[in-house]
């Protein structure tokens, strides 16, 4: 015969109080969310809708905030050289007085002084945005900088020096934005090898 259990009365107060301090504190945290405004959801279907909706209105406010983004860099590449184009305008209008002058005059002086003024003038824009020519003539041969078109034999100069420009190069900010394209000079030997 399987004799039962005796329990003792002591452990069985104990369930009771733990039951009765968890149904305490669940009634605590509904009249803290009333107090607090906010209604505890009567269904949970009900409160995973309202979340989905809220997720769904945050998802279009994020979407529209990213095209809204995307437009206005567009618009702000579409229109970045306006400043430049607004400091080469009155170049432009040197440019074209001096045409006009030309015209009416056969003093070669005039029309010279006038391309002077007109170069200065770009040159001096070019500074405003950080554009710089490459000095090369006597430098030593930089292939960062420079673009080698040929080597020339020099007696006066070491090998790998920059004899001859040929085409301005330039640069911006520290950064080459077009090589110079140079004459390097080389020793007899290696002249005669190319």
């Amino acid at each position: 015969m399987a004799r039962k259990k005796k329990t003792d009365p002591s452990a069985r107060n104990a369930g009771k109080g733990a039951e009765r301090d968890c149904r305490e504190a669940e009634q605590e945290s509904t009249r803290g969310a009333a107090s607090a405004g906010e209604e505890a959801p009567a269904d949970p279907r009900q409160e995973i809708e309202r979340l989905k909706e809220e997720n769904l209105r945050l998802l279009a406010e994020l979407r529209n905030v990213t095209q809204r983004a995307q437009r206005e860099k567009a618009e702000a590449l579409k229109y970045a050289e306006t400043a430049l184009a607004k400091e080469l305008l009155p170049v432009l209008d040197d440019l074209e007085r001096t045409l006009s002058s030309a015209a009416d005059t056969e003093d070669a002086e005039q029309i010279i002084e006038g391309v002077r003024i007109v170069y200065e003038h770009f040159l001096k824009v070019l500074r405003h945005r950080h554009i710089k020519p490459i000095d090369t003539v006597g430098k030593p041969f930089d292939p960062d900088r420079h673009e080698a078109l040929m080597q020339q034999p020099s007696a006066e100069h070491p090998p790998n020096t920059v004899l001859e420009e040929v085409q301005r190069g330039y640069t911006m900010h520290d950064r080459v934005i077009r090589p110079a394209k140079v004459i390097v000079s080389a020793t007899a030997a290696e002249a005669a090898t190319d």
